[in-house]
Formats: structure tokens, sequence, C-alpha cells
């Protein structure tokens, strides 16, 4: 049996390699710090970083942070570990619900507040 492959026939083979190639997937994208932040911190360590006045006075801890710029002084060691692990009883740990990636991410702007 003889089989013509003519150049739209090409073309069609060239098409379908070049959507099974261009399928593949991208690379990852860094997570988006700011948009988590406001998800998972915000309600307690407030919108640029500073708790408000009624957080603070339900969670006396957070006076450490009512400095604005007061996350960035922190080391990021340490920033990251009390969010993975939590800070004493009063800071949940997000070790289960956050990815190293997505606590970095968090870690990264906070620095920026």
């Amino acid at each position: 049996m003889y089989v013509r492959t003519g150049t739209w026939e090409a073309l069609i083979v060239a098409a379908v390699f070049g959507l099974i190639l261009g399928a593949a997937p991208a690379s990852a994208q860094e997570p988006d710090g700011a948009a988590l932040y406001k998800q998972h911190c915000k309600a307690c360590h407030g919108g640029k970083g500073v708790p408000s006045k009624q957080m603070l006075t339900i969670y006396p801890a957070l006076k450490a942070l009512a400095d604005t710029g007061a996350f960035a002084k922190l080391p990021t060691d340490s920033l990251i570990a009390a969010t993975r692990l939590g800070k004493g009883t009063t800071m949940k740990a997000f070790g289960d619900v956050l990815t190293s990636e997505q606590i970095a991410a968090i870690t990264k702007y906070i620095k920026t507040l």
C-alpha cells in the first residue's frame, strides 16, 4: 500500500507535535505573598503589619509589632519559624496550612511593611 504524504499532512503533524510540546507545564509561579498575608495574617496583624487597637487588647503580645516597620526588623528565619510553628499560645501554626514556598512569600512580603 502506498501512503502519500504531502505538504498539508506534514503541517498537520507539525501542528500536533507543537501542541503536545507546547502543553508542557509552565514554570511554577512564585506565590503571591500579599494575597496570602491578606488571607491568613491581616485579621490579627493588620493590613500594614500594625495590629488594630482591638487586637492589641485581645492579644497584648502583639504590642511588640505595633510599630510600623517592626516586621522588617525581625530576622527572616524567625518570621518563617513563627509562621510555620506558631508563637506561644496566641499565634497558631500555619505549617500544616501553607507550603514552605507560601510561607517564604509571606515573609518576603511582610519585610516590606
